[in-house]
């Protein structure tokens, strides 16, 4: 089996790099897609551990004829290999301008970007492009009717539930994009990180679950007294998990403000609940 280029559907393959990326994923995966005038890759790993591998799955291919390289959104595990994959095609280089602030300053000087957030139309390519942000401010989704595949870039991933920190991540966005994802009734979902997902709509439910039962352990934890992020990640995340745990507290904290649930106190620094 080639452990570089795996079919997943008709036309599509699958390509998992080596990446610094977060725990417990040490891969990101790519996907290229046939087009029928040319191929397409999505994501381009973190440009330092996986270029070869991507490099070995297009000769594979056949050395196709490259018509863009799309990025799902800006952190550097998916972006990180733009310049190499420039330097190989000379090929349009896609990204959602609202997440130019997150590209590596190496990368930010280029010329070859293209920004997604200026296409009109939905239809890109034979694929639909979602606007799908919360993880990110501009990270984009595909959906390809043909075959009712979703490229989920990092909105759903296959062992773990998407981060949202800020001042990126916004949950109360990332939320309202699960439901617009829920829309395209995927058969199959391709996320960046781990498995490939074959039961979306059970999935989105245990994602938005999982973020209800967050909230609800705050809010109780609340009721003793005012907490800082620092202290509710301390209760709530394992200590291998509390720094990464404590930024993503702070999504759910924010979210919990904007919801007038709970005040931040003068200290800037703990959080209180709002007497009913």
């Amino acid at each position: 089996m080639n452990t570089t280029l795996i079919l997943v559907a008709e036309g599509v393959w699958q390509t998992p790099v080596a990446s610094k990326t977060l725990p417990p994923y040490d891969h990101t995966h790519c996907y290229w897609i046939d087009t029928g005038q040319g191929f397409i890759l999505i994501d381009t790993g973190d440009g330092v551990l996986g270029t070869q591998q991507l490099y070995e799955a297009y000769v594979a291919l056949g050395k196709p004829p490259m018509q863009a390289v799309i990025m799902t959104h800006g952190h550097h595990d998916h972006v990180g290999g733009a310049n190499w994959a420039y330097d190989q095609w000379r090929t349009p280089i896609w990204l959602n301008f609202k997440d130019w602030e997150l590209l590596p300053e190496v990368l930010q000087s280029a010329s070859y970007w293209q920004d997604l957030g200026t296409i009109r139309s939905k239809e890109f390519w034979g694929m639909e492009l979602i606007d799908a942000p919360g993880h990110t401010p501009g990270q984009i989704n595909l959906f390809l009717p043909k075959h009712r595949l979703l490229f989920a870039g990092d909105n759903l991933l296959g062992n773990s539930t998407s981060v949202i920190t800020p001042p990126y991540g916004h949950l109360r966005t990332y939320l309202r994009t699960l439901d617009r994802l829920e829309q395209y009734d995927a058969q199959v979902v391709l996320p960046a990180h781990g498995d490939v997902i074959t039961n979306p709509a059970r999935y989105i439910t245990l994602y938005r679950r999982h973020r209800a039962e967050r909230l609800a352990q705050i809010r109780h934890a609340l009721k003793a007294g005012p907490l800082s992020a620092q202290e509710l990640a301390q209760e709530l995340y394992p200590g291998t998990l509390q720094i990464l745990g404590e930024r993503m507290i702070l999504s759910h904290l924010q979210y919990l403000v904007e919801e007038q649930e709970i005040i931040l106190l003068e200290d800037g620094i703990h959080y209180r609940l709002i007497a009913p």
